[in-house]
């Protein structure tokens, strides 16, 4: 399925990531993530069970949501059932913080994007928005760590993962960096 890329030709096409050594990759996804400059997009639908009392949408599954997004976004990178099966590595989540903008109301259509704002060998820092056609209802930023389902520890990415993780954040970085990021959560007293 594979095919092994030489390191100097990819760097070159992600204009200037250095990689460290040579892997085996799927060159489809090389494809897909050079080419896309934007978040990655995830769609669902508001459920009659995501409200609440107030004929919205419930607070968790805006969570719910958001994490849907999430599967969908590690999968795009190879981190999937299928890798967890094969490799017992997993993600998981050290931290989210989420802001509420606007409603979602039932049957409505709702678009997430999500991207990386920065990453080491164990960690992604993400960003997520969530759409309702142009409006932001909500956004979601979170601490996600790589860890080995063996130990239950963190663990490295693996080098396809981190790859293509440092292709799409070069790729993205040119974009603008959401306001809200790093936004402490508290209520500001009058002095």
């Amino acid at each position: 399925m594979g095919s092994r890329v030489r390191t100097d030709v990819f760097a070159k096409a992600t204009r200037g990531v250095a990689i460290d050594s040579d892997f085996i990759i799927d060159p489809r996804k090389i494809t897909y993530v050079i080419a896309d400059t934007q978040p990655v997009a995830y769609e669902c639908a508001v459920e009659p069970a995501w409200l609440d009392y107030n004929n919205h949408m419930n607070v968790a599954y805006y969570s719910l949501a958001f994490d849907q997004a999430g599967e969908e976004f590690v999968k795009e990178f190879g981190m999937g059932l299928e890798y967890t099966e094969r490799t017992q590595n997993s993600w998981m989540v050290l931290e989210a913080h989420l802001t509420y903008q606007n409603e979602a109301r039932l049957g409505e259509r709702l678009r997430i994007e999500t991207r990386v704002l920065d990453f080491n060998h164990k960690l992604a820092h993400l960003y997520q928005e969530m759409y309702r056609d142009s409006v932001l209802l909500a956004t979601q930023e979170q601490m996600m760590l790589h860890v080995s389902l063996a130990t239950r520890r963190a663990a490295d990415f693996a080098p396809e993962v981190l790859t293509l993780l440092t292709a799409l954040h070069a790729r993205q970085r040119k974009l603008p960096r959401p306001g809200s990021v790093g936004r402490p959560l508290g209520i500001k007293h009058k002095a």
